[in-house]
């Protein structure tokens, strides 16, 4: 009787104990991160018919990892796409695009050039131009706004990582501390579901592996395997400006237990939000520099060839866009750094960052740094046409530091950039020597888009006449002279002997011929009719009209220099560029490459001994048209650096530019889509056994009820014998 009585009073405390996990998962079927309950009952050993209950969550923690990774993918995903959307819209939508803006630009050009003394035509123009340069100016804004955002949002999602952190840790601790008694009770279980639902939340935030210790605790470690937090530590995220770029983030953790260190991580082992915040702002500056390098390229191949000709007012034509220095970084604030672009060279100019060092090893050091960071060394030694030098302060300046009177200019031929610091390289030397390496950084083309500004205001600015032209002499043959275009000209009208080109503008703005221009050519043959070759010579202007002295029948009055020859296999083409100088430049340097800045062709017939024709300035802006001509084939022209040895158009710069953000949105968007289907999959997978179906736990109330009853009429079986018995005994 007393056995019936135990079975019958655990029967009814074992039921009772299944109604209240049944009733548990059914009142928390809607709460965030609860995972199913189950109890598990054993047998007794004893004949009490039931023995000990076990209450666990019902779970598969190989699906849960699985879960947690797709949350990071997702997360990653998200963020990435969502930040680079906004940013690829405005690249291609036509009413912001640089593109729409060109060709609107050079089909007001076009026009124009067909009619150069109209002012209304060249008005059209100008402001074709001022749209083109505000658009450079909105997009740099726009996306520099955009970068601003995502930045805020990586900073959010660094406090947020945090606070989760913390928070998992000191439950994590709690835990750890518990008995395996403990954990099997309501208030373990809800903090084995809280440790679960931190570790979910976070997963979002960061790539997320997770492993179970021996002590029941968790430890998390980063994507890269780099340890996050454990039963024993845990590190919270740092984020820093970079020293040299503010437009960065860096992020470090900082371990806080047992003592503080510190770890710098590299944004791609981040993963989930945080780590697509990250990329999406490196491809945000990226666009950037991209950008940047268009509006250089375009900006100095205008600026060139306008200077060229001569506008409307008879004058030297002068850059359309002023393209500013630009101030780099220093590690150290006694030290800087300017970035001065080559006049000339806007197609050499590349998309990438630029980081000098002077370390205590006596050596400097220049890396580009591209997009994701990469560094790549230059070697100096092998790069023609460097030049590495100390030029004299002007005006004189000295500092605690400087002393030396001179300051180190590096002019990095190929890059399009002269690197000008405000120190001489052995000051700077000396102060890596003194321990701390000296680190420079220069962003030539991150914000350049926005730091052109448009230069002229006048319609008559635009120089569509040429500078010089080519004066026919009545020469036997049938050969023409012909004008292939100005492509450079120099700016010091105090000495025309330091100039480094044919052509300089003077003290009153108008082109002049400098010393020793080439501006008359002769074909002449040897006595036998070999040798054929055309002679360039300078002829003396004595009278300053820019036309050189000549007799009637176009002969040679003023004194001749001759300053070189192209041979006769040449056909006349492009003279100059296949002409032989035997004069040096300015102070008895090489001539500039390019010398003497504009060039000629004699073809189109035959060629004798003697045939000849002259180069004269042109004053008169208003009925030429042919540097003009040049400006407008500057839109087939490749003047986009792309690669080593390889440029490309206007159109086909932005193209790349576009469809490289676009492919990187596109691919973006079809990644989240796969990782939210595979995330599905596995929310669906971990729910099957997680989470709670009503439909489940009903049928289980009823048979648990029905239990419960039953044990219930085994107690009220015992009494019924218990009071036979004693009735008998009475």
């Amino acid at each position: 009787m007393l056995d019936l009585l135990q079975t019958g009073k655990y029967g009814v405390l074992t039921q009772q104990k299944l109604l209240g996990t049944t009733s548990n998962n059914i009142t928390n079927v809607n709460t965030t991160g609860y995972v199913r309950q189950e109890t598990q009952v054993y047998t007794s050993a004893i004949e009490w018919g039931i023995g000990s209950t076990v209450t666990r969550r019902l779970y598969d923690q190989y699906v849960q990892r699985e879960l947690f990774r797709d949350q990071g993918s997702v997360g990653f995903y998200d963020a990435y796409s969502t930040g680079l959307s906004t940013v690829d819209n405005l690249l291609s939508n036509e009413d912001t695009s640089i593109s729409s803006a060109l060709d609107s630009l050079f089909s007001s050009m076009h026009t124009s050039v067909q009619n150069t003394p109209s002012i209304a035509s060249r008005q059209e123009l100008l402001t074709q131009f001022e749209t083109l340069v505000d658009r450079y100016h909105t997009l740099n804004y726009n996306i520099q706004n955009e970068l601003n955002d995502i930045n805020s949002k990586a900073d959010d999602a660094i406090t947020t990582i945090n606070d989760l952190v913390e928070g998992f840790y000191k439950i994590n601790q709690k835990v750890r501390n518990l008995s395996d008694k403990a954990l099997q009770t309501d208030a373990g279980l809800q903090l084995l579901d809280e440790r679960d639902r931190l570790v979910g939340e976070l997963a979002d935030y960061l790539d997320i592996n997770v492993t179970t210790e021996s002590d029941g605790s968790y430890t998390l470690y980063l994507g890269n395997g780099q340890l996050l937090a454990s039963g024993d530590t845990y590190a919270v995220l740092q984020s820093e400006k970079n020293v040299l770029d503010n437009s960065a983030r860096e992020v470090s953790l900082v371990f806080q237990v047992p003592a503080k260190t510190e770890l710098h991580i590299d944004f791609n082992s981040w993963g989930g939000k945080l780590g697509g915040y990250l990329s999406a702002a490196d491809e945000m500056r990226q666009a950037m520099r991209d950008l940047g390098q268009h509006a250089l390229a375009f900006a100095d191949a205008m600026n060139e060839q306008n200077k060229g000709g001569v506008t409307l007012d008879g004058k030297a034509g002068q850059d359309l866009i002023t393209i500013p220095d630009i101030t780099g970084t220093c590690n150290n604030n006694n030290y800087g750094l300017t970035v001065e672009f080559n006049k000339g060279e806007g197609s050499d100019i590349r998309n990438v960052d630029y980081q000098v060092t002077f370390n205590d090893q006596n050596e400097l050091e220049i890396y580009t740094v591209d997009g994701e960071g990469k560094k790549t060394k230059l070697d100096l030694d092998n790069m023609p046409g460097v030049v590495i030098q100390e030029v004299a302060d002007n005006p004189p300046v000295t500092s605690a530091t400087h002393t030396d009177g001179t300051h180190l200019e590096i002019n990095l031929a190929g890059h399009g950039i002269t690197l000008k610091f405000d120190h001489s390289q052995r000051e700077m030397i000396a102060a890596g020597n003194s321990g701390d390496t000296l680190v420079f950084g220069a962003q030539p083309t991150l914000h350049a888009a926005y730091d052109i500004k448009l230069n002229i205001s006048k319609p008559e600015d635009f120089a569509f006449a040429s500078a010089v032209k080519v004066k026919p002499l009545g020469h036997a043959g049938t050969a023409e002279a012909t004008l292939v275009g100005v492509y450079g000209s120099s700016s010091d009208p105090a000495d025309p002997d330091s100039n480094q080109f044919g052509i300089y503008i003077d003290a009153n703005g108008k082109p002049a011929f400098g010393n020793n221009a080439p501006n008359y050519v002769r074909y002449v043959e040897d006595a036998d009719g070999s040798n054929g070759r055309y002679v360039v010579y300078h002829v003396a202007d004595n009278d300053g009209d820019g036309v050189p002295d000549l007799d009637d029948d176009g002969n040679p009055t003023g004194t001749m220099t001759e300053l070189g020859s192209a041979p006769a296999s040449c056909n006349g083409r492009e003279i100059f560029a296949n002409t032989n100088w035997i004069v040096n430049g300015p102070n008895g340097q090489p001539l500039a490459d390019g010398y003497p800045g504009y060039d000629v062709n004699f073809t189109n017939g035959s060629v004798v001994n003697g045939s000849s024709f002259a180069i004269e300035l042109n004053l008169d802006g208003e009925n030429d048209n042919s540097n003009g001509n040049l400006l407008a084939q500057l839109q087939q022209e490749d003047m986009v650096y792309s690669s080593e040895n390889h440029r490309v158009s206007f159109t086909e710069g932005y193209a790349d530019l576009t469809s490289a953000l676009g492919s990187a949105v596109m691919s973006a968007n079809t990644d989240l889509e796969a990782s939210k289907a595979k995330l599905e999959q596995s929310q669906n997978l971990f729910s099957s056994m997680a989470g709670v179906s009503l439909d489940e736990e009903a049928a289980n109330l009823i048979r648990y009820q029905q239990s419960y009853s039953a044990c219930a009429r085994i107690i009220s079986a015992s009494q019924t014998v218990f009071n036979s018995l004693i009735s008998a005994l009475m």
